[in-house]
């Protein structure tokens, strides 16, 4: 009967052991796998920021172009008015030197 008692509590204390084990071996996974998926949502997160940081940039290319174009546009305008100015001012030049000249 002590021997039957005996044998009981050492199966019990196996049975424990295992638990343990198998309790131990849960936690170490559960840790691993929320490691992994931590990993994981940074990873996307990076990927996100990123994709994010390159729509902001190329919209700002975008915009920046637009600017350019508008700039070019009135530059030119600003040219043609000159050049039209300067042009229309010939003839009252070409007067202006030849009565000099004869005098």
């Amino acid at each position: 009967m002590v021997n039957e008692s005996i044998d009981k509590i050492k199966k019990v204390e196996e049975e424990v052991k295992d638990l343990l084990k198998k309790a131990q071996n849960d936690a170490d996974r559960i840790i691993r796998e929320a490691r992994e998926r931590s990993a994981k949502i940074i990873e996307d997160a990076r990927k996100q920021a990123s994709e994010e940081s390159k729509a902001i940039n190329k919209d700002a290319e975008l915009e920046a172009e637009k600017e350019i174009a508008l700039l070019r546009e009135k530059n030119q305008a600003e040219i043609d008015s000159l050049r039209s100015i300067a042009e229309s001012n010939i003839p009252k030049a070409a007067s202006f030197i030849i009565g000099r000249i004869i005098g």
